[in-house]
């Protein structure tokens, strides 16, 4: 599965335009792709269609999925959101499509027409921006995005749904909500992060000629995390096994306000197979853990009056690092003076994995320049809004450029970069972007974080890379919860649940 973002998209379309296939044969061959696809899904004879075009290329393809359609028997009329086509492929195909009966209304002047039409339409084909959108729609475009989520029509979108931003799936209130998106040639980030992706429907990809050849050795810079992406790296345990083989991990979390963090956390490190856990917390947190997972070994560590880790601890940790091969620090940590104190010793003394989650992050924004101390490799794992703090915008901000500041933020403090939402995002600090497709509104719950990064951080003490334990993390999190949910129900369920599915997920596998 490709995914490309808008400037990748460009790039191999110029390729190709070099290699002899033409932008105006890219456009013949995408509108006419797009129009069988719609053929495929609707018989669209006697049908009637109304085609929206912008004044761009995506206008463009809609010329020709409009006299495609009319080929096949279908009633079409086309109306122009923004006036009259402006770059040289698409007056081609309008020219065109004027050879056909085919009537052509610009809106400003045929609005009694227009309105008629998506009164009448079965079908109605949005073509006005495609990938080349960003911002919000305005003025006529809004105008015409009302109606067409208004009409009581099955709404296909070419490319995109106009008023979604191909890179970040950002979608404005005001755009158009498709049935169906026809992806040209590969999908794109939208497709796959919501809000896009559900303002894109039910997404298929068609070809529009492009040759291989074009495409170079250069995957692009965004990957879909799959089933043979994690299940092909992980390896099996050898009959002649035992704990010291599958990682030391330690896991400093919890206080007393926040004891079900270390709780969580610990529980799914230890049904991810690592074989030796450690919890350092405050005393106070240590009955809990002790009913729910006494296989775990325990650290207790000196608190502040607050109830939060002291910092008088940092050598006792830092012992304790020493012998690890993994860290997971923050979960329920609570944030003090004596948390960031602690961050700043732990984050350039330890010479193993740190996964740093919630509270730890919490810790680090007064100090984050203390990642470029790091011996080892870091994983964050922020939501949002704690990505938002980290890059120093706002959260409408990061949902309208999410990629480029996670990129950014891990290529500037070399760290893995889980970016936890709706389409979990794992980043790399040379700029790699994978996508995670897995995981249900059933997890937005306290705890579910815990549980991931327990996850991310027994991975990295058996040994794997942080991409791959950050990507089998977030990939087996949101398998496992889809499981639960069909199980449960996305009200009933519970973080905990989530591991007796992440269990059977693991037997299906034969590990």
């Amino acid at each position: 599965m490709r995914i490309l973002t808008s400037a990748e998209m460009k790039c191999v379309e110029s390729l190709a335009d070099g290699a002899g296939v033409s932008y105006e044969q890219l456009m013949e061959n995408a509108g006419s792709a797009a129009a069988a696809a719609i053929c495929a899904k609707i018989p669209v004879e006697g049908l009637s269609c109304l085609v929206v075009c912008g004044c761009g290329n995506n206008g463009g393809d809609g010329f020709v999925v409009a006299r495609k359609l009319w080929e096949s028997g279908a009633r079409v009329a086309v109306a122009l959101a923004m006036g009259l086509p402006k770059t040289a492929q698409s007056i081609v195909m309008l020219d065109r499509l004027r050879q056909t009966e085919v009537p052509v209304w610009s809106t400003g002047l045929a609005w009694r027409q227009v309105e008629q039409a998506f009164e009448q339409a079965d079908i109605v084909v949005d073509a006005m921006f495609g990938t080349g959108f960003c911002g919000e729609l305005s003025g006529e475009a809004a105008l015409m995005a009302d109606h067409i989520n208004s009409a009581v029509a099955a709404v296909f979108a070419l490319d995109l749904p106009s008023g979604v931003a191909s890179d970040s799936g950002f979608a404005a209130p005001s755009s158009v909500r498709a049935d169906f998106t026809i992806a040209f040639d590969s999908l794109k980030p939208a497709h796959l992060i919501y809000p896009g992706r559900e303002y894109a429907g039910e997404t298929e990809t068609v070809s529009i000629g492009v040759p291989e050849e074009c495409r170079g050795e250069d995957p692009g810079s965004h990957f879909l995390i799959g089933d043979e992406m994690i299940f092909s790296g992980l390896k099996k345990r050898p009959p002649h096994s035992h704990k010291g083989d599958f990682g030391r991990l330690l896991n400093i979390c919890g206080s007393p306000g926040m004891p079900g963090a270390a709780v969580i956390s610990a529980l799914s490190a230890a049904r991810c197979g690592v074989g030796l856990l450690t919890v350092a917390s405050s005393r106070g947190t240590f009955p809990a853990l002790n009913v729910r997972l006494p296989e775990a070994m325990v650290l207790p560590l000196e608190e502040t009056v607050e109830g939060h880790i002291s910092a008088e601890n940092a050598g006792r940790l830092l012992e304790a690092l020493a012998r690890a091969d993994a860290c997971l620090v923050g979960c329920g940590m609570g944030n003090s003076e004596d948390t960031q104190a602690l961050m700043r010793q732990i984050v350039p003394g330890a010479r193993c994995p740190l996964v740093i989650d919630a509270d730890g992050i919490n810790a680090l924004l007064p100090c984050i320049d203390i990642l470029q101390e790091a011996k080892a490799p870091v994983i964050l794992t922020p939501h949002m809004g704690e990505m938002a703090r980290l890059a120093g915008c706002s959260v409408r901000e990061l949902e309208q450029h999410r990629t480029e500041y996670a990129q950014a933020f891990a290529q500037e403090h070399r760290a893995v970069i889980v970016l936890k939402s709706s389409t979990t995002t794992v980043v790399t600090p040379e700029g790699a972007v994978f996508l995670n497709c897995t995981g249900n509104a059933g997890l937005a719950s306290g705890g579910s974080g815990d549980l991931l990064a327990g996850m991310i951080a027994s991975f990295c003490a058996q040994g794997y890379s942080p991409l791959q334990s950050a990507a089998a993390g977030v990939y087996l999190h949101g398998a496992a919860a889809d499981r639960c949910a069909a199980r449960l129900s996305q009200y009933a369920m519970l973080p905990t649940d989530i591991l007796t599915d992440l269990s059977a997920i693991f037997l299906d596998h034969g590990f």
